[in-house]
Order: C-alpha cells, then sequence, then structure tokens
C-alpha cells in the first residue's frame, strides 16, 4: 500500500498506544491521535489524514457524531471504525454517518492492513461478525414484508398513504372509487396490524416497503 496517512481516534490511551505501535511496524505512517471525537475534529483540518480509525464510545464526543461532522466538513477522509461493539443500533448509526468501513478490535494485523488497503481504494470493508447481522436483519426484514402479502394495487396505495394522500386523493390518483380507496387503505391497515394511516405510513417506511418522500 503506498504511503496512506492515518489518524487514531481511541479513548483507551493503552489501546491507542498499542494501535499505532502496531501500525507503525506494519509501515504505516500515523500522522495524528486523538482520545475524543471533539479532539479528532480540532487536529484532522491541519493534519488531512486518508483515513481514521475511529473508535465510537468516546467521553465528549463520541465516534459516531465525530463521523458525521467530518463527512460534513471533509468528506474526503474516510472513517473506518474500529469498536468492541457490534450492536445493530450502533451498525446502522455508523453507516448513517457516513463510516467507510466497520470493524471490531479483535481484528488481526494482516487482516487490518488489507482493510484499510480496500478503504482506501473506495471498498466498504466489515468485520464478518457485523456483515451477518446486516445479512441476517435484511433478511428478517424481507420476511416480514413478504408475510404481509401486499397486492401490487395494495402497495401502489401504500405509497401515496406514505406520501400523506387523503382517501379522496388517492382515489383520483389512481382514477378509482373513494370507497375502493378507503377498502384499500382498510386492507392494508388490517395486514400491518396497525390502527391508523400514521402508523401505517411509518411501518412501510421503516420496512423499506416504500421510500419516504
Amino acid at each position: 500500500m503506498e504511503k496512506v496517512k492515518l489518524f487514531v481516534a481511541e479513548d483507551n490511551d493503552l489501546v491507542r498506544n498499542n494501535l499505532i505501535a502496531m501500525l507503525k511496524i506494519q509501515g504505516l505512517e500515523v500522522v495524528g491521535e486523538a482520545a475524543n471525537g471533539q479532539e479528532a475534529l480540532a487536529k484532522i483540518d491541519e493534519l488531512m489524514p486518508d483515513i481514521i480509525l475511529m473508535d465510537l464510545k468516546m467521553p465528549e464526543m463520541d465516534g459516531i457524531s465525530a463521523c458525521r461532522e467530518i463527512k460534513k466538513l471533509l468528506p474526503e477522509i474516510k472513517v473506518m471504525v474500529l469498536t468492541s461493539f457490534a450492536d445493530d443500533e450502533l451498525i446502522q448509526q455508523a453507516i448513517e454517518a457516513g463510516a467507510d468501513g466497520y470493524l471490531l478490535k479483535d481484528i488481526q494485523p494482516k487482516e487490518l492492513l488489507k482493510a484499510l488497503e480496500e478503504t482506501y481504494e473506495g471498498e466498504y470493508p466489515l468485520d464478518s461478525k457485523v456483515a451477518r447481522k446486516i445479512v441476517e436483519k435484511v433478511k428478517l426484514k424481507n420476511e416480514s414484508i413478504a408475510e404481509l402479502d401486499l397486492t401490487a394495487r395494495e402497495i401502489e396505495v401504500l405509497e401515496l398513504i406514505a406520501a400523506g394522500h387523503t382517501n379522496k386523493e388517492i382515489a383520483l390518483e389512481l382514477e378509482i372509487s373513494s370507497s375502493t380507496a378507503k377498502y384499500h387503505v382498510y386492507k392494508i391497515k388490517k395486514k400491518m396490524g396497525k390502527s391508523n394511516r400514521i402508523q401505517t405510513a411509518i411501518f412501510a417506511i421503516e420496512h423499506g416497503i416504500v421510500k419516504k418522500t
């Protein structure tokens, strides 16, 4: 790997020092370090690293908040999450914040080096445990959607519900009667087990059945 400038953001001094030492042994250049997200933000504008190895649980500013700010201010800098945590919520938050990869701290040095190369080249490396969790979550979501057994027409109606249309507007848009539109809305809510349109719309958006408008 060509000379890539790395930055390490990790609140545990021992872990951070060991990680930096290991990276240097692998022949990599570490241009800076920080003990929290706020400190990282204050330094990277001057140091301009290519990749930041970012812990998630840190004081003052956590890694997800720091990643979000970095991607907003300096989107060309890649942020590789390196953490001990692999729970679904953190993974989703990191991805939404713009992280360029998600690794766990038990990774072997050679695997980390390979992941850094992939990140620098624009790939998105994931720890195998993290990748498995994402696949399982997608599978569960797809299964739950399939179990709803929505017809093509019901999906059309659902998209309009999610967009905030009334029964009358749905009827006009789909060129059907108001009573038919009302019946479709009733069937959709019943299949989803929801009592009102707002709950139905939120469920549909969160499960990817329709796109957020």
